[in-house]
């Protein structure tokens, strides 16, 4: 993949990936495994994000598990800590 994936891309790996354990998941954890399957290189995983919190695939991922969040698909037991409701 040449291009960070886009939202609904973002939240249907993280769906993919919490459906694969019956566990809950660290954050990093999760966006590690979502890298991994969408084939993301080190240079889009590098790219920093307009606001210098982070990178911009760390950015987009938090938005996506707020997405899933919100639309009840995930929960966050503790911080940092998902599975799938």
């Amino acid at each position: 993949m040449d291009k960070l994936p886009s939202k609904k891309e973002l939240m249907d790996s993280i769906l993919y990936v919490l459906l694969q354990t019956d566990d809950v998941m660290k954050t990093a954890d999760i966006n590690e495994a979502v890298a991994k399957s969408l084939n993301l290189s080190d240079e889009l995983l590098a790219i920093e994000d307009a606001n210098c919190t982070g990178t911009e695939f760390s950015y987009r991922m938090r938005w996506a598990r707020t997405e899933l969040k919100q639309k009840g698909k995930i929960e966050n037991v503790k911080r940092g800590e998902w599975r799938i409701s």
